[in-house]
Protein backbone atom coordinates (compact mmCIF):
# COMPACT_ATOMS: atom_id res chain seq x y z
CA UNK A 1 0.00 0.00 0.00
CA UNK A 2 1.44 3.36 -1.07
CA UNK A 3 0.12 6.40 0.82
CA UNK A 4 0.59 10.07 0.01
CA UNK A 5 -0.15 12.47 2.88
CA UNK A 6 -0.47 16.25 2.58
CA UNK A 7 -0.61 18.33 5.74
CA UNK A 8 0.97 21.44 7.19
CA UNK A 9 0.84 19.89 10.67
CA UNK A 10 3.99 17.89 9.95
CA UNK A 11 6.13 20.93 9.32
CA UNK A 12 6.68 20.60 13.10
CA UNK A 13 9.21 17.86 13.70
CA UNK A 14 7.52 16.72 16.92
CA UNK A 15 4.40 15.70 14.95
CA UNK A 16 6.23 13.59 12.35
CA UNK A 17 6.37 10.74 14.82
CA UNK A 18 2.79 9.92 13.79
CA UNK A 19 3.88 8.67 10.39
CA UNK A 20 7.12 7.21 11.70
CA UNK A 21 5.15 5.00 14.10
CA UNK A 22 2.70 4.17 11.31
CA UNK A 23 5.53 3.13 8.97
CA UNK A 24 7.41 1.16 11.64
CA UNK A 25 4.34 -0.87 12.57
CA UNK A 26 3.52 -1.83 9.00
CA UNK A 27 6.19 -3.28 6.74
CA UNK A 28 3.87 -3.60 3.74
CA UNK A 29 3.33 0.15 3.29
CA UNK A 30 5.17 3.14 1.93
CA UNK A 31 4.43 6.69 3.07
CA UNK A 32 5.34 10.04 1.56
CA UNK A 33 4.34 13.16 3.49
CA UNK A 34 4.24 16.53 1.72
CA UNK A 35 4.67 19.56 3.95
CA UNK A 36 5.17 23.31 3.36
CA UNK A 37 8.68 24.66 3.70
CA UNK A 38 7.34 27.52 5.83
CA UNK A 39 4.18 28.14 7.84
CA UNK A 40 3.33 31.37 9.68
CA UNK A 41 1.31 30.62 12.83
CA UNK A 42 -0.27 32.76 15.54
CA UNK A 43 2.50 32.00 18.05
CA UNK A 44 5.50 31.05 15.91
CA UNK A 45 6.69 31.11 12.31
CA UNK A 46 7.65 27.51 11.60
CA UNK A 47 10.24 26.27 9.13
CA UNK A 48 10.49 22.66 8.00
CA UNK A 49 14.15 22.64 9.04
CA UNK A 50 16.23 19.52 8.51
CA UNK A 51 13.18 17.39 7.77
CA UNK A 52 15.15 14.68 5.97
CA UNK A 53 16.58 13.48 9.29
CA UNK A 54 13.11 12.17 10.13
CA UNK A 55 12.92 9.95 7.03
CA UNK A 56 12.75 6.17 7.38
CA UNK A 57 13.20 3.46 4.75
CA UNK A 58 9.44 3.44 4.10
CA UNK A 59 8.53 6.97 5.26
CA UNK A 60 9.72 10.10 3.44
CA UNK A 61 8.98 13.74 4.25
CA UNK A 62 9.03 16.19 1.33
CA UNK A 63 9.02 19.97 1.89
CA UNK A 64 7.69 22.12 -0.96
CA UNK A 65 7.22 25.82 -1.59
CA UNK A 66 3.66 27.09 -1.19
CA UNK A 67 1.46 30.08 -1.86
CA UNK A 68 -0.68 31.68 0.89
CA UNK A 69 0.99 29.64 3.64
CA UNK A 70 -0.77 30.11 6.97
CA UNK A 71 -4.28 29.66 5.55
CA UNK A 72 -5.34 26.02 5.70
CA UNK A 73 -8.10 26.46 3.13
CA UNK A 74 -6.43 28.73 0.60
CA UNK A 75 -2.81 27.65 0.60
CA UNK A 76 -1.50 25.69 -2.38
CA UNK A 77 1.56 24.00 -3.84
CA UNK A 78 3.04 24.41 -7.29
CA UNK A 79 1.10 22.18 -9.67
CA UNK A 80 4.29 20.98 -11.36
CA UNK A 81 5.81 19.85 -8.04
CA UNK A 82 2.73 17.82 -7.17
CA UNK A 83 2.48 16.47 -10.71
CA UNK A 84 6.03 15.08 -10.60
CA UNK A 85 5.46 13.36 -7.26
CA UNK A 86 2.16 11.82 -8.35
CA UNK A 87 3.55 10.61 -11.68
CA UNK A 88 6.54 8.84 -10.13
CA UNK A 89 4.91 7.57 -6.91
CA UNK A 90 1.40 6.55 -8.09
CA UNK A 91 -0.12 6.30 -4.59
CA UNK A 92 -2.95 3.95 -3.71
CA UNK A 93 -4.31 6.43 -1.16
CA UNK A 94 -4.07 10.21 -1.08
CA UNK A 95 -4.84 11.60 2.37
CA UNK A 96 -5.06 15.39 2.80
CA UNK A 97 -5.30 16.76 6.34
CA UNK A 98 -6.60 20.24 5.45
CA UNK A 99 -10.37 19.84 5.43
CA UNK A 100 -12.97 19.08 2.79
CA UNK A 101 -12.80 22.54 1.20
CA UNK A 102 -9.01 22.92 0.98
CA UNK A 103 -7.56 24.11 -2.31
CA UNK A 104 -4.56 21.79 -1.81
CA UNK A 105 -6.99 18.85 -1.74
CA UNK A 106 -8.63 20.11 -4.93
CA UNK A 107 -5.19 20.37 -6.55
CA UNK A 108 -4.15 16.83 -5.81
CA UNK A 109 -7.48 15.30 -6.89
CA UNK A 110 -7.41 17.24 -10.17
CA UNK A 111 -3.82 16.22 -10.96
CA UNK A 112 -4.45 12.57 -10.11
CA UNK A 113 -7.38 12.56 -12.49
CA UNK A 114 -5.30 14.16 -15.25
CA UNK A 115 -2.74 11.37 -14.74
CA UNK A 116 -5.58 8.82 -14.68
CA UNK A 117 -4.40 7.36 -11.40
CA UNK A 118 -6.59 4.90 -9.53
CA UNK A 119 -5.84 6.52 -6.19
CA UNK A 120 -8.50 6.71 -3.47
CA UNK A 121 -8.95 10.17 -1.98
CA UNK A 122 -9.67 10.92 1.66
CA UNK A 123 -9.27 13.86 4.01
CA UNK A 124 -9.20 14.96 7.64
CA UNK A 125 -11.25 17.73 9.26
CA UNK A 126 -11.69 19.11 12.78
CA UNK A 127 -14.42 21.61 11.92
CA UNK A 128 -17.24 21.31 14.47
CA UNK A 129 -19.21 24.49 13.81
CA UNK A 130 -21.22 25.82 10.88
CA UNK A 131 -19.41 28.56 8.99
CA UNK A 132 -21.21 31.70 7.89
CA UNK A 133 -19.92 31.86 4.36
CA UNK A 134 -19.85 34.99 2.25
CA UNK A 135 -21.64 35.22 -1.09
CA UNK A 136 -18.22 35.08 -2.78
CA UNK A 137 -17.50 31.79 -1.04
CA UNK A 138 -20.86 30.32 -1.93
CA UNK A 139 -20.39 31.25 -5.59
CA UNK A 140 -16.77 30.16 -5.98
CA UNK A 141 -15.45 28.04 -3.13
CA UNK A 142 -18.52 25.88 -2.69
CA UNK A 143 -17.69 24.33 -6.08
CA UNK A 144 -14.31 23.19 -4.73
CA UNK A 145 -15.89 21.75 -1.60
CA UNK A 146 -18.49 19.82 -3.60
CA UNK A 147 -15.82 18.58 -6.03
CA UNK A 148 -13.63 17.37 -3.16
CA UNK A 149 -16.48 15.62 -1.36
CA UNK A 150 -17.76 13.97 -4.54
CA UNK A 151 -14.35 12.45 -5.23
CA UNK A 152 -13.62 11.36 -1.66
CA UNK A 153 -13.87 7.73 -0.60
CA UNK A 154 -14.02 8.51 3.10
CA UNK A 155 -12.95 10.90 5.82
CA UNK A 156 -11.28 10.92 9.21
CA UNK A 157 -12.71 13.52 11.57
CA UNK A 158 -11.39 14.79 14.89
CA UNK A 159 -14.73 14.81 16.70
CA UNK A 160 -18.30 13.52 16.45
CA UNK A 161 -19.79 16.93 15.58
CA UNK A 162 -17.51 17.15 12.53
CA UNK A 163 -18.93 13.78 11.47
CA UNK A 164 -22.49 15.08 11.83
CA UNK A 165 -21.64 18.15 9.75
CA UNK A 166 -20.30 15.97 6.93
CA UNK A 167 -23.41 13.80 7.04
CA UNK A 168 -25.55 16.96 6.81
CA UNK A 169 -23.61 17.77 3.64
CA UNK A 170 -24.87 14.42 2.28
CA UNK A 171 -21.42 12.85 2.60
CA UNK A 172 -22.45 9.29 3.37
CA UNK A 173 -19.18 7.44 2.82
CA UNK A 174 -16.95 5.91 5.47
CA UNK A 175 -16.24 8.37 8.32
CA UNK A 176 -13.83 7.49 11.14
CA UNK A 177 -13.71 9.59 14.33
CA UNK A 178 -10.05 9.74 15.37
CA UNK A 179 -7.74 12.49 16.66
CA UNK A 180 -5.30 13.87 14.13
CA UNK A 181 -2.41 13.60 16.55
CA UNK A 182 -1.56 11.51 19.55
CA UNK A 183 1.04 12.34 22.18
CA UNK A 184 4.78 12.13 21.61
CA UNK A 185 5.96 10.14 24.62
CA UNK A 186 9.51 11.34 24.14
CA UNK A 187 8.40 14.71 25.51
CA UNK A 188 5.22 13.95 27.46
CA UNK A 189 5.51 11.54 30.35
CA UNK A 190 4.93 11.56 34.12
CA UNK A 191 7.62 12.96 36.38
CA UNK A 192 7.71 9.53 37.92
CA UNK A 193 6.50 6.93 35.44
CA UNK A 194 3.90 4.48 36.86
CA UNK A 195 6.03 1.51 35.80
CA UNK A 196 8.86 2.58 38.11
CA UNK A 197 8.94 1.06 41.55
CA UNK A 198 8.19 4.28 43.41
CA UNK A 199 5.39 4.69 46.00
CA UNK A 200 2.30 6.45 44.70
CA UNK A 201 2.82 9.18 47.30
CA UNK A 202 6.05 10.19 45.57
CA UNK A 203 4.38 10.97 42.26
CA UNK A 204 3.39 14.45 43.35
CA UNK A 205 4.61 16.55 46.23
CA UNK A 206 1.12 17.83 46.83
CA UNK A 207 -0.13 14.32 47.55
CA UNK A 208 2.34 14.03 50.41
CA UNK A 209 1.28 17.12 52.28
CA UNK A 210 -2.05 18.87 52.14
CA UNK A 211 -0.28 22.11 53.02
CA UNK A 212 2.04 22.00 49.99
CA UNK A 213 1.53 24.52 47.23
CA UNK A 214 -1.02 23.47 44.64
CA UNK A 215 -0.28 24.72 41.15
CA UNK A 216 -3.16 25.21 38.72
CA UNK A 217 -2.18 25.58 35.08
CA UNK A 218 -3.52 26.73 31.73
CA UNK A 219 -1.71 26.37 28.39
CA UNK A 220 -3.03 27.97 25.21
CA UNK A 221 -3.89 31.19 23.46
CA UNK A 222 -4.64 34.05 25.84
CA UNK A 223 -7.95 35.01 24.24
CA UNK A 224 -11.36 35.39 25.85
CA UNK A 225 -12.98 32.33 24.28
CA UNK A 226 -10.42 30.12 26.00
CA UNK A 227 -12.17 31.02 29.26
CA UNK A 228 -9.07 32.56 30.83
CA UNK A 229 -11.04 35.35 32.55
CA UNK A 230 -13.38 32.81 34.13
CA UNK A 231 -10.40 30.86 35.44
CA UNK A 232 -8.72 34.00 36.78
CA UNK A 233 -11.83 35.24 38.60
CA UNK A 234 -12.45 31.84 40.16
CA UNK A 235 -8.81 31.59 41.19
CA UNK A 236 -8.98 34.99 42.92
CA UNK A 237 -12.05 33.85 44.84
CA UNK A 238 -10.51 30.52 45.88
CA UNK A 239 -7.27 32.22 46.92
CA UNK A 240 -9.18 34.02 49.66
CA UNK A 241 -9.97 30.63 51.25
CA UNK A 242 -6.80 28.71 50.36
CA UNK A 243 -3.42 30.35 50.82
CA UNK A 244 -1.42 27.58 49.10
CA UNK A 245 -2.56 28.18 45.50
CA UNK A 246 -0.59 29.26 42.46
CA UNK A 247 -1.87 29.86 38.92
CA UNK A 248 0.32 29.64 35.82
CA UNK A 249 -0.73 30.90 32.38
CA UNK A 250 1.41 29.62 29.51
CA UNK A 251 0.95 31.27 26.13
CA UNK A 252 0.44 34.56 24.37
CA UNK A 253 -2.54 36.47 23.06
CA UNK A 254 -4.36 39.77 22.90
CA UNK A 255 -5.73 39.47 26.46
CA UNK A 256 -2.34 39.10 28.16
CA UNK A 257 -1.85 42.78 29.01
CA UNK A 258 -5.43 43.06 30.28
CA UNK A 259 -4.91 40.01 32.49
CA UNK A 260 -1.69 41.43 33.93
CA UNK A 261 -3.34 44.78 34.71
CA UNK A 262 -6.25 43.04 36.43
CA UNK A 263 -3.85 40.92 38.51
CA UNK A 264 -1.86 43.99 39.59
CA UNK A 265 -5.05 45.82 40.53
CA UNK A 266 -5.98 42.90 42.80
CA UNK A 267 -2.45 42.56 44.25
CA UNK A 268 -2.11 38.93 43.12
CA UNK A 269 1.29 39.15 41.40
CA UNK A 270 2.89 36.73 43.88
CA UNK A 271 0.34 33.99 43.17
CA UNK A 272 0.06 34.18 39.39
CA UNK A 273 2.80 33.59 36.85
CA UNK A 274 2.95 34.10 33.09
CA UNK A 275 5.20 32.00 30.88
CA UNK A 276 5.52 33.16 27.25
CA UNK A 277 4.72 30.83 24.37
CA UNK A 278 7.15 27.93 24.35
CA UNK A 279 8.15 25.26 21.86
CA UNK A 280 5.86 22.24 21.76
CA UNK A 281 8.78 20.07 22.86
CA UNK A 282 8.91 22.05 26.14
CA UNK A 283 5.22 21.76 27.05
CA UNK A 284 5.61 18.42 28.84
CA UNK A 285 8.18 19.88 31.21
CA UNK A 286 5.76 22.67 32.13
CA UNK A 287 2.79 20.31 32.51
CA UNK A 288 4.72 18.31 35.06
CA UNK A 289 4.84 21.43 37.26
CA UNK A 290 1.04 21.45 37.46
CA UNK A 291 -1.10 19.70 40.06
CA UNK A 292 -4.29 20.50 38.13
CA UNK A 293 -4.72 21.43 34.48
CA UNK A 294 -7.77 23.51 33.50
CA UNK A 295 -9.20 24.12 30.03
CA UNK A 296 -12.15 26.53 30.56
CA UNK A 297 -13.04 27.30 26.92
CA UNK A 298 -16.50 28.38 25.82
CA UNK A 299 -18.30 28.18 22.46
CA UNK A 300 -18.78 31.19 20.20
CA UNK A 301 -20.74 31.46 16.94
CA UNK A 302 -17.44 31.36 15.01
CA UNK A 303 -15.43 28.85 17.05
CA UNK A 304 -15.61 25.76 19.24
CA UNK A 305 -12.88 23.75 20.90
CA UNK A 306 -12.19 21.15 18.24
CA UNK A 307 -10.34 18.73 20.47
CA UNK A 308 -8.20 20.31 23.18
CA UNK A 309 -4.99 18.43 22.45
CA UNK A 310 -3.25 19.76 25.55
CA UNK A 311 -5.76 17.74 27.60
CA UNK A 312 -4.34 14.42 26.41
CA UNK A 313 -0.81 15.77 26.85
CA UNK A 314 -1.68 16.52 30.48
CA UNK A 315 -3.10 13.00 30.84
CA UNK A 316 0.13 11.56 29.44
CA UNK A 317 1.96 13.48 32.20
CA UNK A 318 -0.35 12.07 34.89
CA UNK A 319 -1.87 15.48 35.59
CA UNK A 320 -5.59 15.52 36.54
CA UNK A 321 -7.71 17.61 34.17
CA UNK A 322 -10.72 19.88 34.56
CA UNK A 323 -12.50 21.07 31.43
CA UNK A 324 -15.66 22.88 30.41
CA UNK A 325 -18.44 21.26 28.42
CA UNK A 326 -17.54 23.38 25.37
CA UNK A 327 -16.90 21.87 21.97
CA UNK A 328 -15.28 18.45 22.02
CA UNK A 329 -13.78 18.71 25.51
CA UNK A 330 -16.22 16.28 27.24
CA UNK A 331 -15.65 13.65 24.54
CA UNK A 332 -11.90 13.88 25.10
CA UNK A 333 -11.99 13.77 28.90
CA UNK A 334 -14.78 11.18 29.21
CA UNK A 335 -14.76 9.95 32.84
CA UNK A 336 -11.04 10.61 33.33
CA UNK A 337 -11.47 14.16 34.63
CA UNK A 338 -14.06 16.65 35.81
CA UNK A 339 -16.39 18.69 33.57
CA UNK A 340 -18.04 22.01 34.43
CA UNK A 341 -20.67 24.02 32.57
CA UNK A 342 -18.98 26.55 30.31
CA UNK A 343 -19.09 30.19 31.50
CA UNK A 344 -20.61 29.03 34.80
CA UNK A 345 -18.22 30.47 37.39
CA UNK A 346 -19.99 28.82 40.29
CA UNK A 347 -19.66 25.37 38.75
CA UNK A 348 -16.00 25.99 37.86
CA UNK A 349 -15.38 27.20 41.42
CA UNK A 350 -16.97 24.12 42.96
CA UNK A 351 -15.19 21.61 40.71
CA UNK A 352 -11.81 23.29 41.07
CA UNK A 353 -12.13 23.50 44.85
CA UNK A 354 -13.08 19.82 44.95
CA UNK A 355 -9.79 18.98 43.24
CA UNK A 356 -7.84 21.38 45.45
CA UNK A 357 -9.18 19.84 48.64
CA UNK A 358 -9.25 16.17 47.63
CA UNK A 359 -5.79 14.80 46.94
CA UNK A 360 -7.18 11.26 46.56
CA UNK A 361 -9.51 12.42 43.80
CA UNK A 362 -6.59 14.12 42.04
CA UNK A 363 -4.64 10.89 42.21
CA UNK A 364 -7.60 8.82 40.98
CA UNK A 365 -8.25 11.11 38.01
CA UNK A 366 -4.58 11.34 37.06
CA UNK A 367 -4.43 7.53 36.89
CA UNK A 368 -7.65 7.36 34.88
CA UNK A 369 -6.34 10.02 32.51
CA UNK A 370 -3.05 8.23 31.98
CA UNK A 371 -4.84 4.95 31.23
CA UNK A 372 -7.21 6.72 28.83
CA UNK A 373 -4.22 8.23 27.02
CA UNK A 374 -2.63 4.80 26.61
CA UNK A 375 -5.88 3.28 25.34
CA UNK A 376 -7.21 5.99 23.00
CA UNK A 377 -4.55 8.60 22.31
CA UNK A 378 -1.23 6.83 21.82
CA UNK A 379 0.37 6.87 18.37
CA UNK A 380 0.25 3.06 18.28
CA UNK A 381 -3.53 3.19 18.64
CA UNK A 382 -3.87 5.95 16.02
CA UNK A 383 -1.67 4.00 13.59
CA UNK A 384 -3.79 0.86 13.94
CA UNK A 385 -7.08 2.73 13.44
CA UNK A 386 -5.72 4.73 10.49
CA UNK A 387 -4.42 1.63 8.72
CA UNK A 388 -7.74 -0.16 9.21
CA UNK A 389 -9.56 2.85 7.74
CA UNK A 390 -7.26 2.92 4.69
CA UNK A 391 -7.85 -0.79 4.12
CA UNK A 392 -11.61 -0.25 4.22
CA UNK A 393 -11.65 2.43 1.53
CA UNK A 394 -9.40 0.57 -0.90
Amino acid sequence: MKILVIGHTYIASINRIKWQVFANKLNNIQVKVIIPKFWPASLFNINAGDYKKDNLNNCEFIALKTRLAGNEVLYSYKFLDLYKILKSYKPDIIYVEQGDNAFSYFQIILLAKILRLKSKFTFFTWVNWHHKWSIKYKLVWSFIEKFNLKNSSGAIVGNSVAKDILINKKFLKNIEVLPQLGVNERYFYPVCHPELAVPDEALREVWVSGSSQITIGFIGRLVSEKGIWDLLKVFLDLSKKHNNLKLIFVGSGKEKDNLINFIKKNNMQDNIEFIPSILHEQVGEILNKFDIFVLPSYDTPEWKEQFGHVLIEAMACNVPVLGSNAGNIPDVIKNAGLIFEQKNLSDLNNKLELLICNKHLRKELSEKGYNLFLKNYSYDYIAEKTYKFFQEIL
